[in-house]
């Protein structure tokens, strides 16, 4: 498929996510149960998809295992809990409303990277929450929770940050937004290259001035380039 086609379908997709003036949560009134349930969905999120992300967090969130004040202090523990909490097929509704079941792929690493930063925050008496007021902006928000959260990287935390509501001006660059820039820029980058902060920031900073191009937001120009990328490689147009 040709750039300008993806493109012109960005813009369109831009236009749709900026008329859904979607719900932003505020994380200033969010419970630390709240919190620690994004942050399961990012570190989930990693190589496996959104909606299975998603479906692993709710399921640990139904059994009562996201709440911090009651947390157990022993990582291999804890990881065991998550695990027999996660042992059967998930309920995984799309978009259409219709719904099918999985069994999520690397519980065992998934688990045990929650179940550390569980243990590791709450053990030293502090919070996710504690975390964002200690922080001067967003950057700074991004790169403690990559160093105090186990298994974030700069993507995972600026996804975080942009779902609690605290910043929705760091770029979340996903798979699918580095396939538009290798596309479109031929830009080729290797995903391990973006675990390294410095270098995140660099590619983010080639993304902002794509952003201005589409005339959008960064955050909701990656949302649209994310869902037109991942729909296009769905349907092989790419």
């Amino acid at each position: 498929m040709k750039v300008a086609v993806i493109n012109q379908a960005i813009r369109v997709m831009c236009q749709d996510v900026a008329r859904q003036d979607l719900p932003v949560q505020n994380w200033c009134l969010m419970t630390e149960e709240e919190l620690l349930y994004e942050v399961a969905v990012c570190t989930f999120g990693s190589q496996v998809l959104f909606e299975i992300a998603e479906a692993m967090a709710i399921r640990l969130r139904e059994k009562n295992l996201l709440q911090s004040a009651s947390c157990c202090k022993n990582i291999g523990q804890l990881k065991q809990n998550f695990l027999r909490a996660l042992s059967g097929p998930l309920p995984i509704t799309s978009n259409e409303g219709v719904q099918r079941w999985a069994r999520p792929r690397f519980k065992n690493r998934k688990a045990l990277l929650l179940a550390t930063t569980i243990v590791t925050v709450y053990g030293q008496s502090q919070t996710i929450h504690d975390f964002l007021c200690s922080a001067r902006h967003a950057k700074e928000a991004r790169k403690i929770l990559t160093q105090r959260v186990a298994g974030f990287g700069p993507k995972q935390a600026s996804l975080f940050l942009r779902r609690v509501g605290y910043s929705s001006d760091l770029a979340v660059l996903d798979v699918h937004v580095l396939d538009y820039l290798r596309l479109a820029s031929g830009l080729s980058l290797s995903p391990n290259k973006l675990g390294q902060l410095h270098f995140y920031e660099e590619v983010e900073d080639i993304f902002r001035e794509v952003a201005v191009e589409f005339g959008h937001p960064v955050g909701c120009v990656d949302l649209a380039m994310w869902v037109t990328m991942r729909v296009a490689k769905r349907e092989a147009y790419l």
